[in-house]
């Protein structure tokens, strides 16, 4: 293994994900958070709850990358298999950490239970010579090991308890895996929304042309895209942050005028996150007026920490009678344009903006399907409408795709809307 740890596997553990019960989006999680610590993900491997099939997949990640996280398989059901699986593969012991059997008597007396369950007493196993990482969302630690194959990490399957530990007890461990590498991946990444990937891609391709080959040499550029929008991640080799991105800066300032009106400010890519930043720092409040969405947006909003402080409420208005009796929605201009209309999502954004009394309100009214739709509003079309102190703009959006397409695009869509406005006014 090479001096710091240059590149990473992540192993996914679980029936579940194999049979689609649950997405993976574990390793998507890993792959984004490591690629912040310079830390490229090389191979990725789901596996079923099989013993055999678990250790396969460590063998051969120990083979192709210097640190492997195995993630599922950490529980105290018979299906958990995953420590006994890499102990047999690293020809290790399992034996009892008594600072994770404190843990688990501690935690299971504040549910007041007098005594641990048998079974769960499996999970203060640990691998000999591992670390313990402490999971404060749940029972299962994680494990870290330095072994002379690869450096070994195990974290449970649960996203929650996965990014706590990743977050905290483990996250030292990484940085200092990569302190002293000599030449590292890093990435910038560049957060868009509103605008196509064909569209996104002609404009850059065009405009990064005139960039020198010399100043392209060394440096990637890739699209990311899903339905709520497209990331541009660049890609540098370098031993420091500041000088990779010192041969990216030619290319991300060539094409900053295109992106500008599409790009948004977050660390983690959440939209929810980058407004409610603004709002946090402004002092201003948001509330939502939902129809076609079904409160979609009040979720991502409020699935974001702290936002009691920035969210001051949420109406899912799906029927035109809570359209009239919840927020004053004209039933004269309901007859004559219709519930999805410019008119009635105007009146839905300030109507839940007086009501909630707060700075900013979010209408949203379309057909998601797959029925509903006319000749003159098929399926797709969306109304989304922003009133910010008082002052109202509409626009129609129409979308493609199955009703949950429709309802995740236009709910991005009216977060994309309320961050313009937000940053224009300043601008």
């Amino acid at each position: 293994m090479s001096q710091g740890a240059t590149s990473a596997a992540v192993v996914s553990v679980g029936n579940e994900l194999l049979f689609g019960e649950t997405l993976d989006t574990n390793t998507a999680w890993l792959g984004r958070k490591l690629a912040t610590l310079g830390i490229p993900v090389v191979r990725g491997y789901t596996v079923g709850d099989v013993a055999e099939d678990i250790g396969w997949a460590v063998r051969d990640a120990i083979q192709v990358a210097d640190l492997v996280l195995v993630t599922g398989g950490l529980g105290p059901t018979p299906d958990d298999l995953t420590k006994f699986a890499v102990a047999n593969v690293l020809g290790r012991d399992l034996v009892v950490d008594d600072r994770v059997k404190e843990s688990l008597q501690e935690r299971f007396r504040e549910q007041g239970m007098d005594s641990v369950p048998p079974t769960a007493y499996d999970q203060a196993y640990v691998l000999s010579g591992s670390e313990p990482l402490h999971n404060a969302e749940g029972t299962a630690p994680g494990i870290f090991l330095r072994s002379d194959e690869a450096i070994i990490v195990l974290l449970p399957g649960v996203p929650r308890e996965l990014k706590d530990i990743v977050n905290g007890s483990l996250l030292p461990h990484l940085e200092r895996l990569q302190r002293d590498a000599p030449d590292r991946v890093w990435h910038h990444v560049i957060h868009t929304t509103g605008i196509a990937e064909s569209r996104l891609t002609a404009l850059l391709e065009e405009r990064l042309a005139d960039v020198s080959d010399e100043e392209r040499l060394g440096v990637g550029l890739a699209y990311l895209p899903d339905v709520r929008g497209v990331d541009l991640r660049f890609t540098a080799f370098g031993p420091s942050r500041d000088e990779a991105f010192a041969r990216m800066a030619p290319l991300v300032q060539s094409i900053e005028d295109v992106v500008k009106p599409y790009r948004f400010e977050s660390d983690s890519g959440d939209l929810a996150e980058a407004v409610s930043q603004i709002l946090r720092e402004r002092g201003m409040t948001i509330a939502t007026a939902e129809s076609c969405t079904g409160g979609l947006i009040a979720k991502q909003v409020t699935g974001v920490e702290g936002a009691s402080d920035v969210f001051a409420g949420g109406i899912v208005a799906y029927s035109n009678e809570a359209k009239i009796a919840l927020l004053g929605v004209s039933i004269l201009d309901l007859a004559e344009h219709g519930a999805v209309s410019e008119t009635v999502a105007n009146q839905l954004a300030l109507g839940v903006a007086d009501l909630m009394n707060s700075d900013i309100g979010i209408g949203v009214t379309g057909v998601a399907g797959p029925g509903g739709g006319t000749e003159e509003k098929p399926v797709g079309t969306v109304w989304i409408a922003t009133s910010l102190g008082g002052e109202v703009e509409a626009r129609i959006c129409r979308y493609s795709g199955g009703r949950e397409a429709v309802r995740v695009k236009a709910g991005h869509a009216a977060l994309a809307a309320v961050y313009r406005r937000l940053v224009d006014s300043t601008a």
